[in-house]
């Protein structure tokens, strides 16, 4: 399967913040978006799942275009960059209501399992975005955004949610946001800048420094 979306602008009082923005990704890879603070990856995220509204966009799996927020939410898991989760209710709910199974978090990240009768706020800020990122990875939706999935954990945590997302791609396609832009290169099979409203396929690091991403060394 194919996700394509392009044709997206946004402005907020005549400052344009997204305007020339292709991407694609396929299942089967990790596709990683990078860009300064401000530079709009989270808008671009949302609008395409479609909790954001944009003056235009075009969402399209397989050329079908995917006219309502309810069908793009149907194909696409969001993790967003603040919390998931409400505090109200508990890990083991969670996972009823993302149709995750127990044993799945079990195996990859045993040490929550002791969590599950606990609520998010009750744990640390790390633990509760490792469990967070896996709800969204170990969904049935074939295509995930995360944005900032290694946000406050360990780098070790890090190591192995990088492994889980590279294992994952197998059965969907995935796009991640993070300002650990290695961790990101290091697990993506294509790479994107957003720069100046729009987004730029990347194939090598020099166009990173072109782009003012990175500072040239």
């Amino acid at each position: 399967m194919k996700l394509e979306f392009d044709s997206i602008m946004l402005e907020f009082e005549m400052h344009r913040v997204l305007s020339a923005v292709h991407m694609a990704c396929n299942t089967g890879e990790v596709v990683g978006l990078l860009g300064r603070n401000g530079s709009g990856k989270s808008c671009l995220m949302r609008i395409v799942f479609g909790s954001m509204a944009a003056q235009s966009k075009s969402v399209r799996i397989d050329g079908q275009y995917l006219t309502g927020d309810y069908m793009r939410k149907k194909r696409i898991a969001y993790l967003p960059q603040h919390d998931l989760l409400p505090d109200s209710i508990t890990f083991a709910t969670a996972l009823n209501l993302f149709g995750v199974k127990a044993e799945r978090i079990e195996k990859s990240f045993p040490e929550l399992m002791g969590f599950l009768k606990y609520k998010p706020h009750q744990v640390s800020g790390g633990q509760r975005r490792i469990f967070e990122a896996l709800l969204i990875l170990f969904s049935d939706h074939p295509f995930c955004f995360l944005d900032e999935p290694f946000s406050g954990i360990m780098p070790v945590h890090a190591e192995q949610l990088s492994e889980i997302i590279c294992a994952e791609k197998s059965r969907k396609g995935i796009i991640v946001s993070d300002h650990l832009h290695r961790q990101v290169r290091a697990i993506a099979d294509r790479l994107y800048v957003l720069a100046n409203g729009k987004t730029y396929s990347i194939q090598s690091e020099a166009q990173l420094v072109e782009l003012g991403y990175l500072q040239e060394v």
